[in-house]
């Protein structure tokens, strides 16, 4: 199973970053965690900003970034010192990369960007890579994901579908007022937080702990899409 092959060049050439502001729920849970020697992999961690802020802001003694890019993994290196495994979270072969188990894996804003020819195929490999990071956990340990979601389901269906047929035209992110408001790359399968759930509870030997929601403020540009709900969502899973 791979990533959609518009969606890594996109990553590769922009180099975008996310605000870390969205792991104050995530960094919160681990600060009530009661080892001071935790250990964290991030799966798709990136140009690193988020491991760096978690090394700034909790008490975590070992980190690990995974990525495909080896341009982002250097910039990962540059940032902090810490591990780097050149590898996707969709690899069955992720655990023998990795070669070691962790206390908490961190999934962030991955899941929608794992996109296959259909919005089925993009559920499943979803569903492939939470199976994958629980793999790298140690028993008891903490996944956490965090994924942007949206509403109606019917509405980002006509949201992949769009992309998809602009990606197969032109390789060019075509925005609409706005950086992060685009119909070009990348391509992008959004859950609802009903379906994310559902996703993890049918993964099987693990179980959700925490499921915090931090609704955002819809845009007029999302009204006029017919966008009914935006949530930041936080699950916090155990693995069995």
């Amino acid at each position: 199973m791979q990533y959609d092959r518009h969606t890594e060049a996109y990553f590769d050439q922009l180099t975008p970053e996310y605000s870390p502001n969205r792991l104050a729920f995530a960094i919160e849970f681990i600060s009530r965690q009661s080892s001071q020697n935790l250990s964290l992999i991030d799966l798709g961690c990136g140009t690193g900003n988020i491991l760096e802020h978690l090394q700034k802001s909790t008490k975590i003694q070992q980190f690990c970034g995974v990525d495909l890019s080896e341009k982002y993994l250097e910039l990962v290196r540059q940032k902090l010192d810490c591990r780097t495994v050149k590898g996707s979270v969709l690899d069955p072969a992720l655990p023998d990369l990795v070669a070691e188990t962790f206390d908490v894996a961190l999934l962030a804003a991955v899941l929608h960007h794992l996109v296959g020819r259909t919005r089925r195929q993009s559920r499943q490999l979803a569903a492939a890579a939470l199976q994958n990071a629980l793999r790298v956990l140690k028993p008891g340990g903490y996944l956490i994901v965090l994924e942007p979601v949206f509403y109606p389901n019917l509405m980002m269906d006509v949201v992949f579908y769009l992309k998809k047929l602009v990606t197969s035209v032109t390789s060019r992110r075509i925005g609409l007022f706005g950086y992060w408001n685009n119909i070009g790359a990348p391509v992008v399968s959004y859950f609802t937080n009903e379906r994310l759930r559902q996703m993890i509870e049918q993964t099987g030997g693990c179980e959700i702990v925490e499921f915090e929601l931090r609704e955002r403020k819809l845009t007029r540009l999302m009204r006029a899409a017919f966008i009914t709900r935006n949530t930041d969502t936080t699950v916090v899973i155990r693995k069995k």
